[in-house]
């Protein structure tokens, strides 16, 4: 009769990583990470990284002159971006840039000019005097995080003029009609 012996093999143990170890996890994550890169790179070197996106707001100020508002707003000053332009039914919202990228909107609707800041600024500015562009009167606002309001009731139309470091009343010459 013939022996047969077998073999008794002790189970192996995977170690938790799945038998990665951290260079593997490393080379991995630069495969990854590389082309992520050289693709934000490529944006920047190819579309301008820091360069707004400007729109025209004809669309926008024609859409609410079917509306009948009036006065309409004109172009911004030459140095000045327009980044949006938006006719919601009953809002005309058109966003600037100033030549030092502070930010600037220009709102307009029927609604009454105190709910009109009101609704804008949360109900948070204060009243704070007049200013004159021009031949044009408008009132000023201030709210607490800084933002200046100019404001102003024409024909049938409430104009706000919203920003914080932008210069509002040359924005406001530019744009008054």
């Amino acid at each position: 009769m013939s022996t047969v012996e077998t073999a008794q093999t002790e189970p192996t143990s995977v170690p938790a990583t799945g038998g990665r170890t951290p260079k593997d996890m490393a080379l991995s994550l630069g495969v990854l990470l590389i082309p992520v890169l050289l693709l934000v790179l490529g944006y920047r070197l190819f579309y301008g990284w820091d360069a707004a996106v400007t729109v025209d707001p004809a669309n926008a100020i024609a859409s609410a002159g079917r509306a009948s508002f009036a006065p309409l707003p004109a172009a911004a000053p030459a140095d000045w971006q327009t980044v949006t332009a938006k006719w919601e039914p009953g809002v005309l919202r058109i966003g600037y840039l100033d030549p030092d990228n502070n930010g600037a909107r220009l709102v307009q609707s029927r609604t009454a000019l105190d709910a009109l800041v009101k609704d804008e600024l949360d109900g948070k500015a204060q009243a704070d005097g007049e200013t004159v562009v021009g031949t044009v009167t408008w009132q000023r606002f201030r709210a607490p995080d800084g933002q200046t309001v100019l404001a102003r009731t024409a024909g049938n139309t409430t104009t706000l003029l919203i920003g914080q470091g932008a210069d509002l009343t040359g924005l406001a010459a530019a744009v008054a009609r």
